[in-house]
């Protein structure tokens, strides 16, 4: 059951409890009352509607008595998650309030982020020192296996502070600018160090001649003709990603490849090499891969969107 299934309980102010609702005898955050089977807290709702004025991100906690037991959720997305599940989605929206601040950076004209370059701190009013700061550094003699650069989060010695409400509301305010800086500086140290995961690929960190990210096995050295004037060049390769969707037919399989890869006969520097299918193999640079994420990133919202609605039933 999903929060669009529940309208009919006695939730009739999103976001408020009804002071007449007395207390479920069963979960003490129930807001329903008298002989009831699903337990429904009241529903939270984004600060801000949409256009036409109706709530959005509207979520709840539901529990039904079931055959094995009581299923507890959140009632989320027209989903109903487990704990994780919601603090994954959450976390998603989270990068997604990131991507749509910077385009109102580009409005305003502001230069995007710089990670790699940047310290960024947070302070409070009457604070002695910056509370956190953040920063890339790179190890000048990293052990074997050590990874090569990571991220400095410090804060001045001795930094306190004594806070009012508008001092709080203020510092509340200023981490919330400084998160999507962190998330950034988390992605530009993962790109550093050759995965999404922020852990260095095997065998990659501090390999002469290579980049970072290269999966050494698979770079290419190349000869040049005697008549070009002899010497070398290197082709180099990263992991490789994959996916492959099926619709249970493995003659209709649509395998997608995404690799990073550097070939030194160009001046181009590395570039993301996408493949769908038997179609023609995309080299893309920087903007290319960020205009690339965000389609994909819409194209994912579009279809949880779709596997939630797939859920629905025909209204008579």
């Amino acid at each position: 059951m999903s929060i669009s299934d529940a309208t009919d309980t006695a939730q009739t102010n999103l976001g408020q409890t009804d002071p007449a609702i007395t207390q479920c005898t069963v979960y003490p955050w129930c807001a329903e009352a008298g002989n009831h089977s699903m337990r429904l807290t009241p529903y939270v709702e984004a600060p801000t509607p949409d256009g036409y004025g109706d709530c959005v991100l509207l979520a709840n906690v539901m529990a039904e008595d079931g055959p094995d037991g009581v299923d507890i959720s959140v009632g989320f997305l027209d989903l109903n998650l487990t704990a994780a599940q919601t603090r994954g989605r959450v976390a998603e929206l989270h990068r997604h309030l990131d991507t749509v601040a910077a385009l109102a950076d580009i409005v305003d004209g502001r230069p995007p982020l710089e990670p790699g370059a940047e310290t960024y701190s947070v302070s409070a009013a009457g604070a002695s020192g910056d509370l956190i700061s953040s920063e890339i550094y790179h190890l000048d003699d990293p052990k074997p296996g050590e990874p090569p650069a990571r991220i400095a989060v410090f804060g001045q010695p001795e930094a306190d502070a004594d806070l009012d409400v508008a001092g709080a509301d203020q510092l509340v305010a200023d981490l919330e600018e400084y998160l999507p800086r962190l998330r950034a500086q988390r992605n530009h140290l993962a790109t550093i160090l050759g995965a999404g995961d922020g852990s260095p690929a095997p065998g990659a960190a501090g390999t002469p001649g290579h980049y970072p990210w290269c999966n050494t096995a698979a770079c290419i050295t190349h000869q040049y003709e005697e008549r070009d004037g002899g010497g070398s060049y290197v082709e180099h390769a990263g992991h490789e990603t994959a996916i492959t969707l099926s619709d249970g037919h493995p003659a209709d399989d649509i395998r997608i490849t995404a690799g990073l890869g550097a070939d030194e006969s160009y001046a181009s520097g590395p570039k993301v090499y996408f493949a769908a299918g038997d179609l023609n193999v995309l080299g893309l640079d920087a903007t290319g891969v960020d205009s690339a994420i965000a389609q994909l990133e819409a194209l994912t919202s579009a279809l949880r969107t779709m596997r939630g609605q797939m859920d629905s039933e025909v209204r008579p």
